[in-house]
């Protein structure tokens, strides 16, 4: 029995092609695991979350504006200081 490098390059190269062909289809088994999970059961989950919402300003109740201007009403010989001014008076 003699020894060829022939058959050793043989075997090395067989090898190397089966190693890269199980990590390829663990790669796009996983792959395919990963989308599985990920993916949403609900088909409109992705439009829900990205739904434009309406700004804090819009969405504030009237009363509370009525509720202002009634303290405002009742009130009418207080001044009102707000930051930045001074009371003269």
């Amino acid at each position: 029995m003699s020894f060829h490098w022939s058959e050793l390059l043989v075997v090395v190269i067989g090898g190397l092609i089966l190693f890269f062909g199980l990590a390829l289809l663990m790669l796009r088994r996983r792959n395919e695991v990963l989308q599985q999970f990920l993916t949403p059961e609900d088909p409109h989950l992705e439009e829900d979350f990205f739904r434009v919402r309406q700004s804090p300003e819009e969405t504030l109740p009237e009363d509370v504006e009525t509720a202002e201007e009634e303290r405002m009403a009742e009130a009418p010989e207080k001044k009102v200081i707000q930051w930045g001014t001074v009371n003269e008076g």
